[in-house]
């Protein structure tokens, strides 16, 4: 198993997906660099036919009821239907795969950082470290010493939703297995006032039990989620999410 910590700026992303005109949504997204890279072409120059295109189409003429309805270019991107995104994207092979898509390509613009290694250099890592600084690790570390889990009711439902459904990184029908889920706050200061010496005790610790490649691993998963701590700590409106998947 793997495990992979994003840190998101969830308000932003809520606003693009959920609030915001697929016209302005494009023109912000088009000069917004991706951490990692996206399948879909964010260009107002791509989107403008794609758009007039649907216009035109019988799919939008016998559905627009009301005045707020007379241009596609209003419609935020989490609410376009299957028949929009079909009219949109005719080379798509579905219109759940071109939501997937488009989802994630937001999702990667508001991902401003990432970390994924294996459960277990991860949890060892991170129980080592809550024991050389000191930390009572059941207030931080769930029982499989990853990640405690944090409440989510601040963040807007239908984004949460929207990550559930299309991040083909949680598989519902896998038992055992948790859907996304936001990291709790209390789990960050483990990481965001360690020294380079706690990391150097937590993996002193793991040598005499463990192999010397194994030790390294350890250090430098400690190393990569210190970064991705003080990343999150630098602004109030991202969070931390948490996945698991197969290797």
């Amino acid at each position: 198993m793997r495990i992979s910590l994003d840190v998101v700026d969830m308000l932003q992303l809520q606003e693009i997906w959920s609030r915001r005109p697929i016209m302005t949504a494009f023109t912000r997204l088009e000069t917004r660099p991706a951490l990692r890279p996206s399948d879909t072409n964010f260009t107002v120059e791509d989107l403008m036919p794609r758009l007039s295109r649907l216009k035109r189409s019988p799919a939008w003429l016998s559905r627009r009821n009301s005045p707020a309805m007379s241009d596609p270019a209003r419609i935020p991107l989490g609410d376009l239907s299957d028949e929009y995104l079909l009219e949109l994207y005719p080379e798509v092979e579905s219109p759940a795969a071109k939501r997937y898509s488009l989802f994630l390509s937001v999702y990667n613009c508001y991902l401003v950082a990432h970390y994924e290694r294996s459960v277990i250099h991860t949890a060892a890592a991170l129980q080592l470290l809550a024991r050389v600084r000191h930390f009572e690790a059941g207030n931080v570390l769930d029982s499989a010493h990853l990640p405690a889990r944090g409440s989510p009711e601040w963040i807007p439902l239908n984004i949460t939703d929207e990550i559930r459904s299309l991040d083909d990184r949680y598989d519902a029908a896998e038992p055992g297995a948790p859907a996304s889920y936001v990291v709790a706050d209390e789990f960050w200061p483990l990481l965001l006032k360690a020294a380079p010496e706690d990391v150097d005790s937590a993996t002193q610790l793991a040598l005499e039990s463990s192999q010397p490649d194994f030790c390294e691993s350890l250090r430098a998963a400690l190393n990569e989620l210190m970064t991705l701590a003080h990343t999150w700590y630098r602004s109030p409106s991202v969070v931390g999410l948490a996945y698991q998947q197969k290797e």
